[in-house]
């Protein structure tokens, strides 16, 4: 493998032996076999598990399927893994998402998001992390939390390094750009680790891509040695973002936060430039961290035995209909990449699937890989018989999405909607507003037919369809969320 700590892309073509597993020093570490009872293998080896986290990672900028963002190390685990091609959150916003990718439940059944209370008992006591570490895996955080669980934190991570926001961290003494730095908690824990018996699983949060909200003239932060990156290219522009696409917007999505941020961000074709610039910026300098951490289980002798996840909690418009941020239903704020790479599993090789897949079925896949049995109570699906393909399985067809934080200190329309392989269906139900959508036909969200008398049918049965998932959500949650009455931005 490549010195991913030598300068960074030096040599393009050299990339493609990037994830080559070399010869370990040193046995992998042994835990007590387990047994598969569905197929009664021979026991197994429990392997590590590494879940990373980019913040505002929307699906499709991925250098595998991008004319021109650069992001070899992600390329390389989805070329020796698995690519979840249609993958969603339900809930398109930081906090709510990650809750969602801990407990396994929709925002409408934990009922966390910004300024509610902490996730309840019940639904806290069941994230993945606790589970496996009462089930014999060290446990570790590092990086963006931004979120509140019941109890304590040390009865789910023996290893915790929440981390707010910043352009740089110290570590050793050193100033590091704080991608760099998560990677090298990150990297400490994997050597801490060597000492003990005990396979890991560690989610490590990474802030980059997210913009600095507060900084309006730099917005997007990365190590300095990418600001030459994409600098003689011309980013073309972005679907649906002429005046009359945005003109064609409601009047409370075109005073929404995103066209505050839009102003700023995106405002002109000269900031549309330089800011989407940083962004892929951003996203590279991810994407290195991600290869120095896989650099860190090579040299321990880990790379074999560690199964690595890698998503986004939500996507983000760059420009898209003239708007800035993520919170609404289309596609570009929905669609997250998810990469699954499995070194035990040679016959996933650049394999790609098609299933549509949730943030909420990251947990279940999570113990599913461990060979732990997801509680009852979870609302996604372990997404690993898709990968191995060992057994056929009764798939989704259809999903349910929603944003129910509305701020005080700028508009955020909340929203619920159903989005099916042909059709989604999007209730701004404070603002009276509607979009139906052929996916089929128009894949870009371009013409909304709700207000077509020919579609009234599709569009009753998809209301009736939202209304069943709400109630079914609705009705899932624990004795203590249902008690704390109705969130107030619910119909």
């Amino acid at each position: 493998m490549m010195n991913l700590l030598k300068p960074y892309l030096k040599h393009c073509a050299a990339l493609a032996g990037l994830f080559t597993l070399v010869a370990c020093t040193q046995e992998p570490v042994v835990t007590q076999p387990i047994v598969d009872e569905k197929t009664q293998q021979q026991p197994l080896e429990r392997p590590n598990i590494l879940f990373i986290l980019a913040d505002d990672h929307r699906w499709d900028l991925i250098g595998k399927y991008h004319d021109i963002i650069k992001t070899p190390n992600l390329d390389q685990l989805a070329d020796k893994g698995t690519v979840f091609k249609n993958a969603f959150v339900t809930t398109p916003i930081c906090a709510s998402s990650r809750v969602s990718i801990l407990t396994g439940l929709t925002e409408r059944t934990h009922d966390f998001t910004f300024q509610q209370p902490a996730t309840g008992v019940e639904e806290s006591a069941l994230v993945y992390p606790r589970i496996l570490k009462e089930n014999g895996y060290q446990s570790a955080f590092i990086g963006k939390y931004e979120i509140k669980l019941s109890g304590e934190d040390s009865d789910r991570f023996d290893y915790f390094k929440p981390l707010l926001q910043a352009k740089t961290e110290t570590y050793k003494g050193q100033a590091l750009p704080q991608t760099y730095y998560i990677a090298e908690l990150a990297k400490d824990f994997i050597s801490q680790s060597k000492s003990s018996d005990k396979p890991w699983v560690m989610a490590v949060n990474f802030w980059n891509p997210h913009a600095h909200d507060r900084d309006e003239e730099l917005q997007f932060h990365y190590p300095e040695e990418f600001e030459s990156w994409y600098q003689d290219v011309e980013i073309p522009a972005a679907k649906l973002s002429t005046d009359a696409d945005f003109a064609a917007l409601p009047e409370p999505l075109q005073q929404s936060a995103a066209r505050v941020r839009w102003q700023f961000r995106f405002g002109s074709p000269e900031l549309y430039q330089q800011m989407t610039k940083r962004h892929y910026r951003a996203i590279s300098s991810v994407d290195k961290a991600v290869g120095m951490i896989y650099q860190a289980l090579e040299a321990q002798g880990m790379a074999d035995n560690t199964i690595i996840i890698y998503t986004g909690d939500n996507g983000y418009a760059m420009n898209e209909r003239q708007l800035a941020g993520k919170w609404f239903g289309w596609e570009e704020d929905l669609r997250v990449p998810l990469i699954i790479y499995d070194p035990r599993n040679k016959k996933a090789d650049t394999q790609e699937i098609e299933k549509l897949a949730l943030n909420i079925d990251i947990t279940p896949t999570i113990l599913d890989f461990a060979g732990v049995a997801a509680p009852a109570s979870y609302q996604g699906q372990s997404l690993l018989p898709l990968i191995t393909q060992t057994e056929k399985v009764e798939w989704r067809d259809e999903f349910f999405f929603e944003h129910m934080y509305q701020p005080k200190r700028f508009l955020i329309p909340p929203m619920a909607g159903v989005r099916s392989e042909q059709w989604k269906y999007v209730d701004f139900y404070k603002h009276d507003h509607v979009q139906l959508y052929n996916l089929a036909d128009d894949p870009d969200e371009q013409y909304n037919l709700a207000d077509k008398a020919e579609y009234t049918q599709v569009k009753q049965q998809m209301a009736q369809k939202l209304a069943g998932y709400i109630n079914q959500y609705e009705d899932a949650r624990s004795a203590e969320v249902k008690a704390r009455g109705t969130y107030p931005n619910s119909h």
